[in-house]
């Protein structure tokens, strides 16, 4: 486990380097510091485990639970790792609640419920014991993951889909480029590749994708009539404005995390995915986000 405590002091002379110029910026400064470095540590801490896991063979993958024991994640163990794995089985629609740090029995099940449905980089069928160790932890946090299947008599609101008529299309453009044209604290328009309704939203901040709210109480109310009425984790292929140009994205439904702008109608914000984005979890591409964008540009996924 050396390169994870060597991945882990780098990390930490980052955080004192922040730390020595604290004290002079503002508090709004203060603000974007800290959540910065809050989602800089989360991802220093998942690179650093996937870094150990492609070195050590699986056989003798070892975690490291906060008691330093070596060994499985199980039932009443506590730490950054269990937090990676609640986000995460969260992500992936098996764990519904705030991720704490403590595996008890409703992580346990979760597991369980996450591991029925995977199998290794041989085809083989996971064992659901509700632990996890090197391989459900490979496959947990890889692109091939599979999310929760959903219930057949579930009834899940979603807004109107596309009926071929859709002519304009955005250019497909690169979140790298995108981060550096998007203005914090500016509203832009959002265009429903859908159905052509259109609703204005705010720029927020955002690391591996935008975060938005929406501008007002009225544009939050154009926002859930577009999801079908309700906020909910669905996603939609959009358009924004961005400087005169049309560019494709993705819109997730449901408002979480930070909220920025008062009296929208909206706690918290909205992920807004665009080509080559990321999911703050594992840093990892999002295969719902990505066939959106790839509908709004004009193009087959």
């Amino acid at each position: 486990m050396n390169g994870l405590f060597f991945h882990e002091l780098s990390c930490l002379a980052a955080e004192n380097h922040m730390n020595a110029w604290y004290t002079y910026i503002s508090q709004k400064e203060k603000r974007k510091l800290k959540a910065g470095m809050k989602r800089y540590r989360f991802a220093c801490l998942v690179a650093a485990l996937l870094l150990v896991m492609s070195f050590v063979p699986t056989s003798q993958a070892a975690i490291h639970n906060d008691e330093g024991q070596l060994g499985l994640v199980d039932y009443k163990d506590t730490g950054e790792i269990v937090v990676l794995i609640q986000t995460r089985l969260r992500d992936l629609d098996y764990f519904f609640f705030k991720a704490t740090g403590r595996f008890q029995s409703m992580t346990r099940e979760s597991v369980i419920s996450f591991q029925k449905n995977q199998e290794d980089s041989q085809g083989n069928a996971l064992i659901s014991d509700g632990t996890v160790g090197a391989q459900s932890l490979e496959v947990l946090f890889s692109t091939r993951a599979v999310r929760s299947p959903i219930a057949q008599h579930i009834q899940i609101p979603i807004g109107k889909r596309a009926d071929g008529t859709q002519t304009l299309v955005g250019e497909q453009t690169p979140w790298e480029t995108i981060s550096t044209k998007l203005e914090e604290g500016k509203n832009y328009r959002l265009i429903d590749f859908n159905t052509g309704v259109e609703f204005e939203m705010t720029f927020v901040g955002g690391q591996q994708h935008a975060e938005m709210e929406c501008a007002s109480a009225s544009d939050t109310a154009v926002y859930l009539e577009t999801f079908g009425g309700v906020f909910n984790y669905s996603k939609r292929p959009m358009l924004i404005e961005l400087n005169g140009t049309m560019i494709a994205c993705s819109l997730q439904g449901q408002p979480h995390g930070d909220d920025v702008v008062s009296r929208n109608e909206m706690d918290g914000h909205a992920c807004l995915f665009f080509f080559e984005s990321k999911s703050h979890v594992g840093l990892l591409p999002d295969r719902e986000h990505n066939n959106n964008i790839y509908a709004a540009a004009g193009k087959s996924s």
